[in-house]
C-alpha cells in the first residue's frame, strides 16, 4: 500500500510539474504576430504601388514616343502632298485592294482613319466676332457635315484635291458646280453665300473649326504651279482633301472661307 501511494505520489508530482512549465501564448506574442503581418502586408502593398506606378510611366513613356513617331512621319508625308511619283504610287495601290476610305494604310502616304477624327475640337476656339454686324455666324451643322464628308471619303495623296473637295461641297449641298483647277474656286466661293472669306493673317489656321475651306494660288506654300491646292479643315488642326494635310500651310497667296449662315 505504502508503494502504490508512492507511485501516486510520483505521478501527482509529474503532472503537477509538467503544468507548471507548459509554455502558454500570451496576448503580447499574439500582437507580435499581427504587428509583423501588418508591416508584410504593408510592404507589398508599397511593392504594388510602385510596381503599377512604373507600369504607368512606361505606359505613358511608351505613348509619347507613338505620338512622336506619328508626328514625324506625318510631317514627312505633308511633303508628298502635290509629288507625282507618290500621287502614281499610291493610285497604283489604291486600284490593285479592295480599299477602304477614310481608313489608313501605311503604304499610302496622305491616308488616316476618319473615325479617329475630333471634328468638334475647334468649335469655340476662334471668335468671329466681325461676322455679327453682317448677321451671320459660324455654321457649325454644315462645317461638321463638310469636314466628316472629306473625311470618309478621302484615300490619299492622289494629285485629284479639287475633285475630292468638289464632291464634298456637293454631297453636303454647299456647292454644284466644278472649276477647272483648285486655285480657281476661291472666285466661285467668294460668290457663295454659305461662305465668308476672312484675311489668312487674322485667324489661327490650326484653330479654325471644322469645314473650312482653303484654297491656295498657284504654287503658293510649294504646291503645284499649274493647280494650286484646296483642303477643308476637319476641326482638329488638320486638313482634308484626297488626302490628310498633318501642318496646314500658312502662306501669301491663300484664301480662307467660313462656312455660315444667319445668325
Amino acid at each position: 500500500m505504502v508503494y502504490i501511494k508512492s507511485k501516486k505520489n510520483y505521478a501527482d508530482s509529474i503532472n503537477s510539474n509538467s503544468n507548471k512549465t507548459a509554455p502558454k501564448k500570451t496576448s503580447s506574442s499574439k500582437s507580435y504576430a499581427s504587428i509583423k503581418l501588418a508591416q508584410s502586408n504593408a510592404e507589398l502593398e508599397k511593392l504594388k504601388s510602385n510596381l503599377e506606378k512604373e507600369q504607368e510611366e512606361l505606359k505613358q513613356t511608351l505613348q509619347a514616343k507613338q505620338q512622336e513617331d506619328n508626328a514625324a512621319r506625318n510631317s514627312y508625308e505633308d511633303l508628298f502632298a502635290d509629288d507625282p511619283i507618290t500621287a502614281a504610287l499610291n493610285l497604283a495601290f489604291i486600284n490593285t485592294v479592295n480599299y477602304k476610305r477614310g481608313h489608313r494604310y501605311n503604304n499610302v502616304k496622305g491616308s488616316f482613319d476618319a473615325g479617329n477624327v475630333n471634328f468638334y475640337r475647334n468649335d469655340k476656339s476662334i471668335d468671329f466676332n466681325t461676322f455679327a454686324k453682317n448677321g451671320i455666324k459660324y455654321s457649325a451643322n454644315a462645317g461638321h457635315n463638310l469636314a466628316k464628308s472629306m473625311a470618309s471619303n478621302s484615300v490619299g495623296f492622289t494629285g485629284y484635291c479639287a475633285k475630292y473637295v468638289r464632291q464634298g461641297l456637293q454631297k453636303t449641298h454647299m456647292f454644284n458646280g466644278s472649276t477647272n483647277a483648285a486655285a480657281d474656286m476661291g472666285s466661285v466661293l467668294a460668290k457663295n453665300k454659305k461662305f465668308q472669306e476672312v484675311s489668312p493673317s487674322s485667324v489661327n489656321l490650326k484653330a479654325l473649326p471644322a469645314g473650312c475651306v482653303l484654297v491656295y494660288a498657284r504654287g503658293a506654300a510649294g504646291y503645284s504651279s499649274k493647280y494650286g491646292h484646296i483642303e477643308v479643315t476637319l476641326g482638329d488642326s488638320r486638313a482634308c482633301s484626297d488626302g490628310v494635310t498633318n501642318n496646314i500651310r500658312s502662306t501669301q497667296g491663300m484664301r480662307v472661307f467660313i462656312p455660315v449662315e444667319r445668325a
